[in-house]
């Protein structure tokens, strides 16, 4: 038996009385107070009362004088008036207590019914995700002598992103529901086209939701038991990387594991450059653990920051385990301006240039050689391995290095361009690309599973959303 559905109204008044604590104690120790100082003012105008005997009148008279412990009622004109006032806030101290937990009851009742309306919402605004077939990589695919062959005859894609306009329109929503749905659910997030231009770049700001696939608490994570696992740390954040990498690995064969979700989307926990613990308005867990009932939300978000951590590099490790030097892609966005004008770069160094992630060099300058020239010469693209982006020293790879756990790998940092995940029409066509290079070069023979080629079919969504089985935190504002 469903018991919260069942009863309902038991768990409404435990939430109004929840929510009206605050409010019910402030309202007391003020009641409380002006009690205390009426009977003060007892002692002082009634000539028969002594000692506590104001005090003790005042209280008693809430209760009904059991036990008749109180001194006569007042006999002077001016204690007679303080009774009339007594009697108001023995009124006001069973009058304000109820309103406050019947107003915190309906404020239960509206958010649980406007919670009902943004599941219905949610369902409406998955529906804008209808899967598509994409005309640039269907005319690529019909160059080739097979035309791509049966596994790539027919696909059909999730939309890369949604305008809020649009939404407003198809779904028949108001800006308020958008933002409540997307809010509410981690699979949707509002983004600005704009954030993908550099600030030098002029461009007329645009509201879109994307829509990420979700199965793990962080993100999602996919084992295809492939030598190659393509790592998307920055999915909240930039717009268009989720989608890219999720198509270039699954059209690659390779697996796939990315963080999709933010315990604290103010405070953004980073998996490309890693902190060494989790932090909470910039504080360790140190910080609060002197004082654990005061900061008992902080101490939640960093536990479950520190949760989603602890999953996702154990995930990452199963991916990597049992293949022969597997091969660790990190993809996130750099954002191309006039001093960089640079299409796609390639990082596996520090500043100093001392200490890299690749071991099997030959095969990395040979990946490189080969992406190069496929960007260049077909899609016109330029790589180059960098030096304007190093890896730091938190970097997600050295992470993995110095875990003693984790098995020997190459690894690298690819950056697109925003540019080129955003505003590219033929990006699922760079992606698709991308994934052969690396399929030739790292796992030969790696392609689309054909397991999976129903995931191509005519639907919405991701065949991998499986948000409402997983413990995703949610922070009570």
């Amino acid at each position: 038996m469903d018991y919260k559905k069942h009863f309902k109204g038991i768990q409404f008044f435990r939430k109004g009385l929840k929510a009206a604590m605050n409010d019910m104690w402030a309202s007391v120790q003020v009641l409380l107070i002006a009690t205390i100082v009426l009977g003060i003012l007892l002692y002082i105008v009634e000539p028969e009362y002594k000692g506590w005997d104001g005090l003790l009148w005042a209280f008693m008279k809430y209760l009904g004088n059991p036990g008749k412990f109180a001194p006569e009622d007042p006999s002077t004109t001016i204690g007679r008036y303080i009774w009339i006032v007594i009697s108001v806030i023995q009124i006001l101290i069973f009058a304000v207590p109820a309103g406050l937990v019947a107003n915190g009851f309906r404020e239960a009742m509206a958010k649980d019914k406007r919670e009902e309306k943004l599941k219905k919402f949610r369902k409406r605004m998955h529906k804008a995700f209808r899967r598509r077939s994409n005309k640039t990589l269907r005319e690529y695919l019909n160059t080739l002598p097979d035309k791509g062959g049966k596994k790539f005859e027919s696909l059909n894609f999730v939309p890369r992103r949604c305008t809020v306009a649009k939404m407003q329109v198809r779904q028949g929503m108001s800006l308020q529901d958008i933002i409540d749905t997307a809010l509410k659910f981690p699979e949707f997030r509002l983004k600005t086209l704009a954030s993908a231009m550099d600030e030098e770049d002029t461009v007329d700001d645009r509201f879109v939701v994307e829509m990420s696939p979700i199965n793990r608490p962080y993100g999602c994570c996919i084992n295809r038991k492939s030598r190659v696992t393509i790592v998307s740390t920055s999915g909240f954040e930039e717009v268009g990387t989720s989608w890219f990498t999720y198509y270039l690995a699954k059209l690659g064969g390779f697996n796939y594991i990315s963080k999709e979700v933010e315990i604290d989307s103010d405070e953004l926990d980073s998996f490309l450059n890693m902190k060494p613990e989790p932090l909470c308005d910039f504080k360790p867990r140190s910080f609060y653990e002197e004082n654990e009932k005061k900061y008992k939300q902080e101490l939640d978000i960093i536990d479950h920051k520190q949760k989603n951590r602890d999953a996702f590099l154990n995930d990452l490790k199963t991916l990597a385990e049992g293949n022969d030097s597997p091969w660790v892609i990190v993809i996130t966005e750099h954002i191309k301006n006039s001093s960089n004008n640079v299409d796609f770069h390639f990082g596996d160094k520090d500043k100093a240039g001392k200490r890299t992630t690749v071991i099997d060099t030959e095969t990395y300058d040979k990946l490189y050689e080969v992406f190069s020239d496929v960007m260049r010469k077909d899609l016109q693209l330029e790589a180059v391995k960098t030096t304007r982006y190093p890896n730091l020293k938190n970097n997600l790879l050295y992470h993995l290095q110095d875990d003693k756990a984790f098995p020997q790998f190459n690894g690298f940092v690819l950056r697109p361009s925003s540019q080129l995940m955003t505003f590219d029409s033929r990006r699922l066509l760079i992606a698709f690309r991308i994934a052969k290079v690396i399929a030739d070069v790292l796992a030969p023979g790696s392609t689309l599973l054909d397991s999976e080629k129903s995931h191509f079919a005519a639907g919405f969504g991701y065949a991998e959303q499986e948000v409402e089985k997983q413990d995703i935190y949610e922070i009570d504002r």
